[in-house]
C-alpha cells in the first residue's frame, strides 16, 4: 500500500512540474493534415525494405512478453518463501538490468541492426526460460536481470533503424505509426495471459512465452539471413 502511495505521489510531482515549470508560450501551428496523418507514416513503412519486418518482429516480441505480466505473480505465489519479497526481487532485477542496459546501449550503435535485434530477441527468450523450467529462484531472478539488460538496446536499435530509414520530413509520422502498432502489443499479450494461465498454469505460461520469444528471434534471424543472400 505504501508503494502505491509513493507511486501516486510521483505522478503529482510530475503534474505540478508540468503545470508550473513548463513555459506557457504560443502553441505551435498544427502540421498539415497529410503530413501529420499516421497514414503517411504507414506509407513510408510499406515502401521501406526492412521496416515492415522490424515492425512485425517488435509487435510479436512485445505481445509474447505480455503473458509474463500475468503469469509471474502467480508463479511466485505458488512457490516457497515470501511471495511479496520474491516478486519484488524479480521486478527489481529486471529494473536494475534495464538501467544498466540503457547505459550500455550507447556503445552498440555500430552493430548491424538485423543480427542485433534478432539476437536480442533470442537471448531475451533464453533468459526468461529458467523461470518457466522451474529453476531455483536465484537463477530465475538472474535470468530476469539479464532480460532487463536486453530490453533498452532492442528499443533503441529498432528506433534508430526507423530514424535512418524514414525521410526526415516524414520521420515523426513514421514513428507515430510504429508506436500506434507497438502500443497495442503488450496489452494484447496481457489479455491473452489470463486464458493461457488458466490452461497451462503460471509456470507453463512462462515457459511457453519464453520459448515462443526465442523461436520468434530464430525465425526472424533466418529471414534476415535469407534476405541478405537474395540481396547479394
Amino acid at each position: 500500500m505504501n508503494v502505491i502511495a509513493v507511486d501516486a505521489a510521483t505522478f503529482l510531482v510530475l503534474a505540478a512540474t508540468f503545470l508550473f515549470g513548463v513555459p506557457r508560450g504560443d502553441a505551435p501551428a498544427p502540421a498539415p493534415e497529410e503530413g501529420g496523418s499516421r497514414a503517411a507514416g504507414f506509407a513510408v513503412i510499406r515502401r521501406a525494405p526492412a521496416l515492415p519486418g522490424l515492425l512485425a518482429l517488435s509487435f510479436a516480441f512485445f505481445c509474447l512478453f505480455g503473458p509474463v505480466y500475468v503469469a509471474l505473480p502467480l508463479y511466485v505465489s505458488d512457490g516457497p518463501g515470501a511471495p511479496a519479497a520474491v516478486l519484488a526481487a524479480f521486478y527489481t532485477a529486471f529494473g536494475v538490468g534495464a538501467v544498466l542496459g540503457s547505459v550500455l546501449t550507447g556503445y552498440l550503435g555500430r552493430l548491424p541492426i538485423g543480427p542485433a535485434v534478432t539476437g536480442i530477441v533470442v537471448a531475451f527468450g533464453v533468459c526468461v526460460l529458467p523461470a518457466g523450467l522451474g529453476a531455483p529462484t536465484a537463477v530465475a531472478v538472474a535470468g530476469f536481470a539479464a532480460a532487463g539488460l536486453l530490453w533498452p538496446p532492442y528499443a533503441s536499435l529498432s528506433t534508430a533503424f526507423f530514424q535512418r530509414s524514414a525521410p526526415r520530413d516524414l520521420l515523426p509520422q513514421t514513428l507515430a505509426a510504429s508506436s500506434a502498432v507497438q502500443v497495442l502489443a503488450v496489452p494484447l499479450g496481457t489479455a491473452l495471459g489470463g486464458p493461457l494461465v488458466a490452461r497451462l498454469g503460471a509456470r507453463g505460461t512462462l515457459l511457453a512465452a519464453a520459448a515462443s520469444i526465442a523461436v520468434l528471434g530464430l525465425v526472424a534471424a533466418g529471414a534476415v539471413r535469407a534476405g541478405r543472400k537474395r540481396g547479394t
